[in-house]
């Protein structure tokens, strides 16, 4: 007796699931809704073959009578049965997606996709970091674009690079902004600084990859971290813990001139303040390659520990001139003060026995849920590229909390410039599975968050970083107020 259709069907389906892979099926259900498609596909496919591949589960609920009763009729009828009840649930989806094609909207929005600018360093002094966090970025959004993207439409990023240089910066926000609903990144304190009036004036929000507490005053700054100055105050009050800096002592700054030095520097006097130490401050500028004098100047005064706010080869610079001058230096940089290629480099066994850096983010080689995932995809989609310590998960965790912010203003009726602003401030709780520290931005004028961790560099570690104290905020960084 020749056997049934349905009968072949689950023979196949059964064969495909023991040896671990998959029946679905090649059918295409379009829609102009990103999430509606692939929805109609998973019904239709349930259908032929009873195996439930959804991540919920629910198809055996909801489906597994229709396809009892489609098994029923003659085998010629049935894959177009099967076609017509995945249709109608994909028509379903639409119609409950639809409405929120009729909500306004700001520039670069349309009735399918939703433009996000990104004004970065692709080819100046940090340009490592900034590839690396755009990737990150680019890989959260490749994600949440196959899960259906934002409000019925999917995300695209508008990229340009300013190579570090401000007036770069000013002429490519000046151009990118009319065609943008928001920045998603906008690298550099001296780059946000140049076009902070204009962001004001735009009304755009934006997430600077920076974290200077000079911009909480800005209501339309998303500042995704602890701001540099907390991060120094924790970071040396972690020194006098662990370390052995003691009350009473000297302590080094070495900080590059403008926002992101000088911002970590107030961390440092807050620390020394409430300590009772004393700061041996050396501005630097951007230039600078040779830092032999600046450590000599520490030596002199008798400081044994140093803060340092610079590009991550002027880290270098001063671990190499302290162990040609034999002196025991212990140095805590900010983020983003490292990058993995100077271990290969003359400084790397120094810096890998004397060196930390303090930051509110997971380096790539962290541990939990984020962490693990952005790894596993950041080397599945940039085989042998190398990675910055722990920009990818940095990018990956902005881009999370700009699909929340999305998403609320969405779900409030409005893809307007002022409604993301709204949504913005009622999150109070933004939770990125361990690749940011916990979020509140529902008061403006603080922080949103004031927890660090430490690492430190270690050549064996994937990115370069390992972690060596996991987060927390000292009572003084919990109380100090940014000025």
């Amino acid at each position: 007796m020749k056997p049934s259709r349905s009968l072949l069907l689950l023979a196949i389906a059964g064969v495909v699931a023991a040896c671990g892979g998959s029946a679905a099926s090649q059918v295409a259900f379009n829609s102009r809704f990103p999430q509606c498609g692939p929805k109609g596909a998973a019904v239709y496919d349930y259908l032929r073959t009873g195996v439930d591949s959804t991540s919920d589960h629910n198809l055996d609920v909801g489906f597994a009578d229709q396809r009892a009763s489609i098994l029923k009729q003659p085998d010629a009828a049935q894959d177009g049965l099967m076609r017509a009840a995945a249709q109608k649930q994909l028509g379903a989806c639409e119609q409950a997606f639809a409405p929120t094609l009729a909500i306004p909207v700001g520039p670069g929005v349309t009735t399918d996709t939703i433009t996000l600018g990104i004004i970065t360093d692709l080819s100046g002094i940090f340009a490592s970091y900034g590839k690396t966090v755009l990737r990150g970025s680019q890989l959260f959004w490749n994600d949440q674009n196959k899960k259906g993207g934002v409000c019925g439409r999917k995300v695209e990023l508008l990229v340009k690079d300013h190579g570090y240089n401000v007036q770069n910066a000013v002429g490519l926000y000046v151009a990118t902004q009319p065609k943008v609903l928001a920045f998603q990144q906008l690298l550099g304190s001296p780059e946000v600084a140049a076009v902070l009036p204009s962001i004001t004036g735009d009304q755009v929000l934006t997430m600077p990859v920076s974290w200077s507490s000079k911009l909480l005053a800005n209501q339309y700054i998303a500042l995704t971290g602890t701001t540099y100055d907390l991060e120094m105050i924790n970071g040396v009050e972690w020194l006098m813990r662990n370390k052995g800096l003691r009350t009473g002592e000297k302590i080094g700054d070495i900080y590059l001139e403008g926002e992101f030095g000088e911002n970590a520097l107030a961390g440092t006097r807050a620390a020394a303040a409430a300590n009772h130490l004393t700061v041996v401050e050396q501005r630097i500028h951007s230039t600078d390659k040779d830092l032999g004098a600046q450590v000599q100047a520490l030596k002199a005064a008798g400081a044994h520990f140093t803060a340092i706010t610079a590009t991550p080869g002027q880290v270098a610079s001063v671990a190499s001139a302290a162990a040609a001058l034999h002196y025991d230096l212990t140095i805590i940089g900010s983020n983003p003060t490292f990058d993995p290629s100077v271990l290969t480099g003359p400084a790397g066994p120094v810096l890998s026995q004397s060196f930390y850096v303090v930051q509110s983010y997971s380096p790539y080689s962290g541990d939990g849920v984020g962490p693990t995932t952005v790894r596993n995809e950041y080397a599945s989609a940039y085989p042998n590229q190398p990675v910055a310590a722990s920009s990818p998960d940095y990018g990956y965790g902005t881009a999370e909390i700009m699909y929340r912010i999305l998403d609320a203003a969405c779900r409030n009726g409005s893809l307007e410039r002022p409604a993301l602003l709204k949504a913005f401030h009622t999150l109070s709780a933004v939770d990125t599975e361990g690749l940011i520290a916990p979020l509140n931005y529902s008061n403006p004028t603080q922080p949103p968050a004031r927890q660090v961790l430490i690492a430190q560099p270690d050549a064996q570690s994937a990115g370069g970083l390992k972690v060596v104290q996991g987060l927390f905020s000292t009572p003084t960084a919990q109380t100090f107020q940014p000025s």
